[in-house]
């Protein structure tokens, strides 16, 4: 996103040159799928929740109904049970999640070839300066929800970065354009945390500088933030102009897929844990193969009951996507590397170093049939 040593213009002018882009968001995307799955949950305080649906599981999406009474993405079950009563609890179902991903993706590109896949709720769209944003975006929104069943965000803005801050502010269902020339304008009176990659710790290191609005930071000499943060800084410092130069990233494919599973009680039983590595290598091949990818690194995850936690990784020879391979691949490396004295509170397997996966004969006759 950031380009060393380049030149810029204002906003206004920078803008004007160049297309529309359009974020879309999907709304509660896991908690808006599961309710097409089971209408009856529609209007319902309901959760997503990734691990034990009894124990220390934790909420992975939650409905807006549910939000309203605090619980959030990455909080525990136990605690959002304890904010909502009568909290409707539901398994995750990646493979399931992935697909309607994939459909959203296509419908998208019906739209515009120049399509970014942010992640499995995100894309963003480039379109023609003279388009006309609005009427496409609702057009767009209108689209996914007519053919997918599926609630979206939208916002439209002359670059990535201030489209998906109007996204977050247009949230649920809305659609936010953001007019050329008013970038900074429009960021100006937002907390600083609005800007992508400001995380809490920068945001206080940033509050005892005396920043608290967008528009503080721009006040701020460019200067001055590339020494407190270094790099980061000169992002902070054009950001804060509502200005991104980065262009889509048109063949985006995933960095990694994993999966992993808190225990009810902290576990020392190998077979359990090889039982779980076998159930999580049969999602990730699912998921690869939804994908068209194979993965060149399997890894694992260990966390024991005092919260200490251990990665190991293994290279394969040749890139897979077969299931008992990555699971080999797991439990080799669980033998080498767990501490049998000590208790598993989590364990994970994933895949990374994903490439493009080579079809069959078979398979390239039957998408042409």
């Amino acid at each position: 996103m950031i380009i060393a040593n380049a030149s810029y213009e204002e906003p206004s002018v920078i803008s004007k040159e160049r297309g529309w882009f359009i974020f879309i968001d999907l709304d509660a995307f896991y908690a808006s799928v599961e309710i097409l799955q089971h209408p009856e949950l529609k209007g319902t305080p309901m959760v997503v929740c990734m691990g034990s649906l009894q124990g220390r599981g934790v909420v992975s999406t939650a409905s807006y109904e549910a939000r309203k009474y605090g619980v959030h993405s990455g909080m525990p079950l136990r605690r959002a049970i304890s904010l909502c009563p009568g909290l409707i609890l539901v398994p995750a179902h990646h493979a399931l999640y992935e697909e309607y991903s994939a459909r959203v993706y296509a419908l998208l590109k019906t739209f515009s070839e120049r399509i970014q896949k942010v992640s499995i709720d995100e894309a963003c769209l480039e379109l023609d300066p003279h388009s006309e944003p609005e009427k496409m975006a609702l057009a767009i929104q209108s689209a996914i929800k007519e053919k997918l069943g599926l609630p979206s965000t939208i916002g439209v803005a002359s670059n990535k970065l201030v489209a998906k801050i109007a996204c977050d502010l247009a949230k649920p269902n809305g659609v936010k354009v953001v007019p050329k020339g008013t970038e900074k304008t429009f960021l100006a009176p937002l907390p600083v945390e609005k800007i992508p990659e400001v995380g809490p710790a920068t945001v206080k290191k940033l509050h005892t500088m005396g920043v608290i609005t967008i528009d503080d930071l721009a006040k701020i000499p460019e200067e001055q933030l590339i020494e407190r943060f270094g790099k980061r800084g000169r992002y902070f410092h054009l950001a804060s102009l509502g200005i991104d130069l980065s262009p889509l990233e048109l063949e985006s494919r995933p960095r990694s897929m994993s999966r992993e599973v808190t225990f009810n009680k902290d576990t020392k039983n190998l077979e359990l844990l090889r039982k779980e590595l076998y159930s999580m290598s049969q999602k990730l091949a699912e998921d690869l193969k939804i994908q068209g990818l194979v993965a060149k690194t399997v890894f694992i995850k260990l966390r024991y009951s005092d919260f200490s936690t251990l990665l190991r990784q293994l290279t394969l020879t040749s890139p897979t996507h077969n299931p008992l391979e990555i699971a080999s691949c797991g439990i080799l490396l669980l033998k080498a590397n767990l501490q049998k004295n000590r208790a598993v509170r989590l364990i994970g397997l994933g895949v990374r170093n994903l490439i493009a996966r080579n079809k069959t004969k078979k398979e390239e006759k039957e998408e042409k049939n």
